[in-house]
């Protein structure tokens, strides 16, 4: 089944952060090729991007001990047209 995303996408290093809203509550995924890493739900679009954020961070420096900058922020864009999610029921 495929459906269009509504929420934000952003870059941290080579890590793609995604904040959906689904219904009240916002999914959270962290990818990149061969990965991806689903946060927990959150009940907000601030608290969305603050885990997502807080996830890559932590996958990037503490996980892969990455020599990468740490980025206090990164820019968000509003998902468009091109932007699925696929999922099986």
């Amino acid at each position: 089944m495929f459906r269009s995303l509504s929420g934000f996408k952003a870059q941290y290093h080579y890590l793609t952060l995604l904040a959906v809203s689904e219904f009240d509550e916002w999914k959270v995924l962290v990818s990149a090729p061969g990965i991806t890493i689903h946060g927990a739900r959150q009940f907000g679009e601030v608290k969305a991007k603050d885990h997502a954020l807080g996830i890559a961070r932590q996958y990037i420096h503490d996980e892969k001990h990455a020599d990468l900058p740490v980025l206090e922020s990164v820019d968000w864009a509003p998902t468009g047209p091109d932007d699925w999610l696929v999922w099986r029921s």
